[in-house]
């Protein structure tokens, strides 16, 4: 008797458990992900930091396995837009690049794809340090996958890929913070879309996966490139020489952006020999150098400089100040009258005293 109410109980139980064992089996499979992403094989600027990658697209490889040998379907792909990006970029010349694009194209075009955060960085560093630059690498990684695979993904901010948390030298935050505020700076005179690639791109510096070395790299990298944006658009320094009272010299401004910008010109003379003012709403074309003539008034002789810099509409400089020397030779009219007015009163003098010596010569 006592086995039969044993036996009893273990089935009742097991029949109330089934419903929920087919559930969390069926969940399991539903959500079954393959995470297609890597640490960056490239650095800010587009140049490719190692050739590991070309290994792991290779059907034996890590990546290549993924797609060449999926799991069975259903199945969830999440991919990082970057990876994506730099396997576009050595596709040309690379078979194996070509062979895994395809496949992946192929492999999923009938699978749910998400879109993780471009570059994949940390998601608790990037949320206490940058929680707008988070969702901004949700979106721009949208639609760089939409655009290579052809079709739409969605963003699941929630989404785990089993990235482990990160820890990031304090001269790497350092570098993320402060480029990340230049850019946005920089934004207000040029469109965003041009700072794009940049802006995305410093994800790479809260990037799991990478050791120190390679982190500070990055953080170094990072104002490497930054730079190069900022010379883009730039003022041409130079030498002048002042001749009269009232001149307009000639500087040459540089826009390497593909699209024309409007900006502001500061000057400041570093001394009170000459007069000059700030010049606003200055269009320059895109991709030109353009010749711009700044009247300056002179106050006195000698030598000065300008200091010129590109401002935005809220007198915040864009790029560093250039250094505009000037050596000025003017005579001013007053100083002209002046001087000319004490060599006649010299004139006069002379002629007196020689008129009196010839007088006391005849006596």
């Amino acid at each position: 008797m006592k086995l039969h109410r044993t036996l009893f109980a273990t089935l009742s139980f097991f029949f109330l458990i089934s419903p929920f064992l087919f559930l969390q089996s069926a969940h399991a499979i539903d959500n079954k992900n393959i995470v297609l992403l890597e640490p960056p094989h490239r650095d800010l600027n587009g140049v490719f930091l190692d050739d590991e990658l070309t290994l792991s697209l290779l059907p034996t490889g890590r990546l290549g396995q993924l797609i060449f040998s999926p799991s069975a379907q259903p199945r969830t792909w999440l991919i990082d837009a970057a990876l994506i990006e730099d396997v576009e970029a050595m596709a040309l010349e690379n078979i194996a690049a070509q062979n895994w694009l395809s496949e992946l194209k192929y492999i999923t075009a009938q699978d749910p794809v998400i879109a993780l955060p471009y570059g994949h960085p940390d998601i608790s560093l990037t949320t206490r340090l940058a929680p707008t630059e988070l969702r901004y690498y949700f979106d721009v990684s949208k639609t760089r996958l939409q655009v290579a695979l052809g079709r739409e993904v969605s963003i699941k901010r929630t989404v785990k890929w089993g990235a482990n948390s990160v820890k990031v030298p304090a001269d790497t935050v350092r570098s993320y913070t402060l480029n990340r505020r230049e850019i946005a700076l920089m934004s207000t005179v040029v469109p965003p879309a041009e700072l794009d690639t940049l802006r995305s791109k410093l994800a790479y510096l809260l990037a799991p996966g990478l050791n120190k070395e390679r982190q500070l790299f990055f953080a170094h990298n990072a104002n490497e490139a930054l730079a190069i944006q900022r010379h883009k658009l730039r003022i041409v320094s130079g030498k002048y020489r002042l001749t009269s009272e009232k001149e307009k010299v000639p500087i040459t401004l540089v826009n390497d952006f593909n699209v024309p910008l409007t900006v502001d010109l500061q000057l400041r003379p570093l001394n009170s020999r000459i007069q000059v003012s700030d010049i606003k709403g200055v269009t320059l074309d895109a991709k030109s150098k353009t010749q711009l003539s700044v009247p300056i008034t002179v106050v006195a002789s000698g030598t000065t400089a300008v200091l010129a810099q590109f401002v935005n509409s809220h007198s915040r400089p864009i790029n560093d100040a250039v250094l505009l020397s000037l050596s000025i030779s003017v005579i001013s009219p007053t100083v002209a009258w002046f001087t000319t007015g004490a060599a006649i009163l010299l004139f006069l003098a002379a002629l007196t005293q020689s008129v009196r010596r010839i007088r006391r010569s005849r006596k």
